[in-house]
Parts: structure tokens; C-alpha cells; sequence
């Protein structure tokens, strides 16, 4: 941390402007999870990946494109699996392909959205904001009695972070 006069900043390193903040997942300590508070782990997961997924598949096809997201993605992804193998939940997205989901339903809407995507980038990034807003839902408010120290942090910095990523998707409409 960087002190600037009377506040403190977090050094580059650890947060970007879009996303996750770089608080290693495991410094946190681990608590309890019930079988409720699993499956919503899991439902995040598959969430994140979506997101995920469809800003890897749109910033290859679309130029410009807020390419920055795709990496603040990419670590919420490796934070959310972190904490899935340490409360053994089954990863829902385990070698998975992106574009690719073991859950019927999520690849569904997943095609769908992407096939929404394909009409230009404005549409794509109206389909990567409305998934944003989905992740923003899903995550607020938390599940009820989540005390797991480690899961209310990551959870709380992939809310933050998907409400930053919304406000940067809607910037890149402006353009």
C-alpha cells in the first residue's frame, strides 16, 4: 500500500482498474460451508465462467474490445476454483474448453448469448453487461449464514470487482 496524503491505495499489482483484487484466496482463513452454501458456490463458478467465456469469445472477434476484463475474469476463475478444491465441491468447469459447460442449461444460455453477441459489438457488449449484472445478483446478498471467512472475501471482491467491470463495459458502449 502507497500512502497519498491521509489515504492508503492499493499498489497496481494488486488491483487493476477492472477487476479482482490480488488478496491470495488461501491467506484467508477456511470456515464451514453447508450443503445450500455449496451449491451457490458452485452456481458462481458457472457463473464466472460464463462471463468468462464470452468476453475470451467476443474480444477475439471484436476490435476494440475491453480485452482487460478477460484477465480480471481469469483470476476470479482461479479464486472461485481455489475455493471449490478447498471445500471439495466439484468444480463444475474442470477442463472445460471455453464455451463449454457440463450443466445443460449453462451451455444453453450460453450459446444463446453468445449468438446474441454475434450481431456487432455494441450487442456483445450488451450481452457481457447484462452476464455482469447477473454475476452482481447472484452474489448479493450473500447466502444466508456464509461465516467462511475466506469465501465472504472472494465473494465480496467478485462483487466489487463485477460492479467495476459493469462500469467499464458501459464506458466501452459510449464509444
Amino acid at each position: 500500500m502507497t500512502d497519498r496524503g491521509n489515504t492508503s491505495v492499493l499498489e497496481p499489482a494488486w488491483r487493476d482498474r477492472a477487476g479482482f483484487c490480488g488478496v491470495e484466496v488461501l491467506d484467508q482463513p477456511a470456515g464451514s460451508i453447508n450443503p445450500v452454501q455449496r451449491a451457490h458456490l458452485r452456481a458462481v463458478a458457472v457463473q464466472i465462467k460464463m462471463v468468462h467465456d464470452l468476453l475470451v469469445a467476443f474480444a477475439d472477434e471484436y476490435a476494440p474490445f475491453p480485452a482487460e476484463l478477460v484477465a480480471a475474469q481469469t483470476r476470479e476463475l482461479v479464486a472461485v476454483r481455489l475455493l471449490l478444491e478447498r471445500y471439495a465441491v466439484d468444480d463444475p468447469g474442470t477442463q472445460l474448453r471455453p464455451g463449454l459447460f457440463s450443466d445443460p442449461a449453462a451451455q444453453h444460455d450460453y450459446q444463446r448469448l453468445r449468438a446474441r453477441g454475434r450481431s456487432g459489438r455494441a450487442t456483445a457488449l450488451h450481452v457481457v453487461a447484462v452476464a455482469l449484472r447477473e454475476t452482481v445478483a447472484l452474489l448479493r446478498p450473500l447466502p444466508a449464514g456464509l461465516s467462511a471467512p475466506d469465501m465472504r472475501n472472494v465473494y465480496f471482491q467478485l462483487l466489487t470487482s463485477s460492479q467495476r467491470q459493469s462500469r467499464i463495459v458501459q464506458a466501452w458502449s459510449a464509444r
